[in-house]
């Protein structure tokens, strides 16, 4: 040890008589307060260069003042500016030096969503009813959404349930403004949180048709039950998650957007593609606030909808599909639940085709 700092006696055969402080103990002091508060919890220096100009010694009262000089958001640093100035306004040091505030790795959940309320519109059978029940085996509470079957709404709900999951049946037509609005609201009770999760992917039911008997109407069914249904949901949902700063919102698209379309089945794809716009213009303006919307389009699935579409024709999809098989519900659900969860973080905007290949 340097006896000037500790030995009175050496100190006195010296200019300064007494012993004087060793210098680091101030740059310890501003070492802390860069650990704790510039720039935050955590903070690290990069460098440092501090001159010392007079003693301290024991007994003296130090003023320490560190200012901020520059700042960067993309490197999460700050410039430092260091003066500490004795009793007598001596100054004492000087210096300056760069901090930085390190990331904190997020922590990575996978597809656990147990903080999770999610509101899954159309959800009492089919894709939509494989889409909640997913959520809940991921441990998320869940919103099962129906309009007309509260038996098979129940259902989805028992099997969530059983498995130790935390459900609850809603009926709302998600065209009409005060009933999602009023079904958001009683999710929130129930649960005590509002919603941090919207999947949209209630739509009305659809008969290929061709356009010589098509009807504005027609066309009107579907921009009304998909369109406008998702805007609806999302316009009950959007200002909590603005509020918290964070929210994950899932449109059901379709994978026949890409490529040449079927013929006959305009009405619902222009629905589609109406609601893969409205996802991009979202997620555009949304994702700066933590909310992100993406969008899943299943190719050809095996659930009822597809019962209007002739055997033949869906065994001969299934063979220009590179897997050879139409996609499960479950298929589909999982690609959900992956973009809501903490795992997709990054993803946003995102049109994800659930369709083994069909539209590459």
């Amino acid at each position: 040890f340097n006896p000037l700092h500790i030995q009175q006696e050496f100190a006195k055969r010296t200019s300064y008589q007494r012993p004087v402080v060793h210098g680091l103990l101030i740059g310890s002091y501003v070492s802390t307060l860069v650990g704790m508060h510039l720039p935050g919890p955590g903070g690290l220096w990069t460098e440092q260069s501090f001159r010392w100009l007079a003693p301290v010694f024991v007994g003296d009262t130090l003023t320490v003042s560190v200012r901020v000089s520059h700042k960067s958001e993309g490197t999460r640093s700050v410039r430092l500016e260091v003066r500490a100035v004795r009793q007598d306004e001596t100054l004492v040091m000087e210096g300056n030096g760069t901090a930085v505030l390190l990331e904190e790795q997020r922590k990575r959940s996978g597809v656990h969503l147990s903080e999770r309320v999610v509101f899954v519109s159309g959800a009492s059978r089919g894709i939509g009813a494989a889409i909640a029940l997913e959520f809940g085996r991921s441990g998320a509470a869940v919103v099962v959404n129906y309009r007309f079957d509260s038996s098979r709404a129940e259902e989805v709900c028992q099997a969530i349930n059983e498995t130790g999951g935390r459900s609850i049946a809603v009926e709302a037509d998600v065209t009409d403004k005060q009933a999602i609005e009023a079904a958001m609201c009683r999710a929130g009770d129930i649960f005590g949180k509002a919603v941090d999760v919207l999947v949209n992917n209630a739509a009305p039911p659809h008969s290929p048709r061709p356009f010589a008997s098509l009807k504005w109407d027609d066309m009107a069914a579907q921009l009304d039950g998909q369109l406008k249904g998702a805007f609806l949901c999302t316009k009950a949902v959007v200002p909590s998650m603005l509020e918290r700063k964070s929210g994950r919102i899932v449109n059901l698209g379709s994978a026949l957007l890409s490529g040449t379309p079927p013929p006959h089945w305009a009405a619902f794809l222009a629905a589609k593609a109406a609601l893969k716009a409205f996802t991009r213009s979202l997620a555009s303006e949304l994702s700066p606030h933590g909310i992100r919307v993406n969008m899943v389009s299943p190719g050809m699935a095996e659930t009822e909808a597809i019962s209007v579409i002739p055997e033949r024709q869906r065994k001969l999809h299934a063979m220009q599909t590179p897997t050879r098989r139409l996609a499960a519900a479950d298929d589909i659900a999982q690609a959900v639940v992956f973009l809501c969860s903490d795992a997709a973080d990054h993803m946003t905007g995102v049109d994800l085709p659930v369709c083994g290949g069909f539209a590459m």
